[in-house]
């Protein structure tokens, strides 16, 4: 693949698409896990039937340095199988409940029946849980997780998550890797206890303000992992899967890759950058092409320092005392090692991946301001509000379309996530600019304390309710979060 066949980004300094200002672009001098990549990465196994059981149930898992874990599986696995489906299919999926905790799995990013898409009052306690729906989106990198109340985030920190793809003919038709050529990546932070137990123990300051900030950091479950890759082009799906920790993902030589897509499948252009920060819950798409920009036969995958607006720096900061790194500090994540000869002709990518066909904003029927902000003995509130089970927060008319301004009036960041639609970010206040995942469609979107962000979205789901919260586990279910109704 050509430079020239990719849009450039990374350097412009104005305009829609310039990187906000709060990222930092100069790597820490002291990445944590340097040179210690020795475990084998592992690559989920997949389910591709149309008919089929995803069963939770508790483990003990020991990770390499002995390192353990109490905790969750689906189907005896960590992460959770990927599922592999396509547009239109009909899919019938059994979720037998067996760790003695109350809970319901929600298909993020999937356009699903109210009953279907996991709200927290669903809850079983043991039995079973039957979803059928067909898969009425675009192709993309989504995946699921738990969302009983309360405890949604203990439950994906112990393990309960896995990837969820959707392919249709639009994708099929640009040939992207494939095969061992696609590589699905979960990044994770855990908290490590002298004794080598990863624990999920957040303190009233984690669960109030910055979110649990683990100190180990595990790629498909496993810390300090490596993977063999040859020398050509590779498609990575990523999905941050932390319960709080943001992600500037790099490599550290600076070498550049291409974004090709974000939440909700395929941007309309390819975007050749060189960083790129994801929030919980977010994915990206990209393609990294091994042959060139690597020197010595390894790339090192990073995350590169960053600054958060302040108030968030500060909340940070007290949170690196408990032993986690703060918020935007650096560390390296994982290293390929590219070996041996590639066969495999380079694959060209068209000026244009894909027909967004984005809402205007003239066609929006309104336009709803959500208010996120901390109260004085409560919490973290959506409009003055914590969630509260079967209240109505808002409604909207099925069909219509809406623009939601996310206006963060506290201290910390909050990823806003919005179930039963997907979004384009129209832009951010005091000239950030967009990210280069927000040309895509979207499901979750970083807000910065003091921004706010607006969103155009169609509400063309079955009629019924669902939630939207900030993703950050430990503010969801301390509240989090709040109900709109299609009607």
């Amino acid at each position: 693949m050509k430079r020239k066949q990719f849009i450039k980004i990374a350097g412009m300094a104005t305009g829609a698409l310039a990187l906000p200002a709060w990222l930092n672009t100069s790597v820490s001098d002291s990445l944590a896990n340097p040179g210690r990549f020795k475990n084998k990465l592992p690559i989920p196994g997949e389910i591709r039937d149309s008919s089929f059981d995803l069963t939770a149930s508790p483990a003990e898992i020991n990770l390499p340095d002995g390192r353990h874990l109490s905790g969750f599986r689906f189907n005896e696995n960590i992460p959770g199988p990927t599922i592999r489906q396509k547009r239109g299919d009909n899919v019938h999926i059994r979720f037998n409940n067996d760790i003695g905790q109350d809970s319901i799995i929600h298909w993020h990013g999937l356009i699903v029946p109210s009953a279907m898409d996991g709200h927290p009052r669903d809850v079983i306690s043991n039995g079973t849980y039957n979803y059928e729906f067909r898969h009425n989106q675009r192709a993309g990198t989504y995946w699921y997780h738990p969302h009983p109340h309360h405890i949604t985030g203990e439950q994906v920190y112990r393990g309960l998550a896995g990837f969820y793809f959707i392919e249709d003919d639009e994708e099929k038709e640009l040939n992207l890797p494939d095969g061992q050529y696609e590589i699905p990546l979960i990044i994770q932070d855990r908290r490590v206890n002298n004794s080598g137990e990863i624990v999920f123990n957040p303190s009233m300051h984690e669960r109030m303000m910055t979110g649990l900030l683990g100190d180990l950091i595990l790629v498909n479950g496993m810390p300090s992992p490596y993977h063999e890759v040859e020398p050509g082009v590779y498609r990575l799906r990523i999905l941050n899967g932390s319960n709080a920790r943001i992600y500037n993902l790099a490599f550290q030589n600076g070498a550049p890759f291409t974004l090709i897509g974000s939440d909700g499948g395929l941007l309309p252009e390819p975007l050749e950058i060189t960083e790129l920060l994801m929030a919980p819950a977010e994915r990206a798409d990209i393609l990294v092409d091994f042959s060139e920009g690597f020197d010595e036969g390894t790339a090192e995958l990073i995350s590169k320092p960053f600054d958060l607006p302040s108030g968030g720096r500060m909340m940070g900061m007290r949170n690196m005392m408990r032993g986690g790194p703060k918020q935007g500090t650096g560390f390296s994540l994982m290293e390929f090692r590219i070996e041996g000869e590639s066969h495999r002709k380079p694959k060209t990518l068209p000026g244009q991946l894909s027909e967004p066909n984005f809402p205007v904003t003239s066609s929006a029927d309104r336009t709803r301001p959500i208010r996120l902000a901390m109260e004085m003995m409560t919490g973290h509130t959506i409009n003055g509000r914590q969630f509260e089970m079967e209240r109505v927060d808002e409604q909207v008319k099925q069909g219509d379309t809406e623009i939601w301004e996310f206006i963060n009036r506290s201290n910390v960041p909050h990823p806003m996530h919005v179930h039963a639609v997907q979004f384009k970010v129209l832009e951010r206040s005091g000239g950030r600019g967009l990210l280069p995942t927000e040309t895509g469609w979207k499901d979750t979107t970083l807000v910065m304390p003091g921004e706010t962000v607006r969103v155009i979205m169609t509400f063309d789901s079955p009629k019924g309710l669902y939630i939207f919260h900030c993703h950050n586990l430990e503010h969801e279910d301390n509240g989090m979060m709040a109900n709109f109704e299609i009607t």
